[in-house]
């Protein structure tokens, strides 16, 4: 892995040039315009991205551990196969971000529009969500772990397959989405409307759940084996 200083990496790019499998460890890259640079596989090792534009990027199985997020614009980005490990992101724009297999571990997500993303076969653990919006987004087969995931929107989501396990969600939309086979055991889920989804063998295991909306779906297909379901609207 060769290394590269700020100055010839933002030559190189400006040149569209491949900077892939580069060492990028500790470098300040905040301000930096490195829109739809191919970076794949780079190790960008507590680098500074404040303020650094990566949109349309190609950012697959790069290394970004003690980086520092801040205002980070990964619109459209290709973040494959990525792992993010104790970060707030809360001030990023993701909007549109490719993130399949990727790792979101004791990361904070906070009002950022994350909507047509698609995180299928990626996993969110100990993870914050708090007035995010993922509409429209890929999940299938996704899995959130012990999350904390209030005032959020997952509408006309692909939830196939996807796992909710052990985590607490609030005052949270999931209109309109798919969610056969999706499991949410063991998981508190109030004050939320699952309204016009598909629930086939949807699993609500030892869900406690109250004022909980299933307008529109078809209860007799939801596996809810010691539910605590109060205030059901049919």
């Amino acid at each position: 892995m060769k290394k590269m200083d700020r100055e010839s990496l933002l030559e190189s790019v400006s040149l569209g040039q491949s900077v892939e499998s580069q060492d990028l460890r500790d470098l300040d890259l905040s301000g930096l315009d490195l829109g739809a640079a191919n970076l794949r596989g780079s190790d960008m090792r507590n680098t500074n991205l404040t303020n650094t534009i990566f949109r349309e990027a190609h950012l697959e199985r790069v290394t970004l551990g003690g980086a520092i997020f801040k205002n980070t614009d990964f619109t459209r980005a290709y973040l494959s196969e990525v792992v993010f490990k104790r970060v707030d992101l809360s001030s990023c724009i993701l909007k549109g971000i490719i993130a399949h297999e990727s790792s979101f571990i004791q990361v904070t997500l906070g009002e950022e529009d994350l909507s047509n993303s698609d995180f299928s076969g990626s996993e969110f653990i100990q993870c914050v969500f708090k007035k995010v919006n993922l509409s429209s987004c890929d999940m299938q087969s996704t899995k959130l772990f012990f999350c904390m995931i209030e005032d959020c929107s997952f509408k006309s989501c692909n939830m196939k397959g996807s796992a909710f396990d052990l985590s607490f969600i609030i005052n949270t939309v999931v209109d309109g989405s798919d969610l056969t086979n999706t499991s949410f055991l063991a998981t508190t889920l109030r004050h939320s409307g699952l309204t016009n989804s598909l629930f086939q063998l949807c699993d609500l295991t030892l869900v406690d759940a109250k004022d909980l909306d299933l307008t529109g779906t078809q209860p007799s297909k939801i596996i809810a084996e010691k539910a605590l379901i109060e205030g059901l609207k049919k």
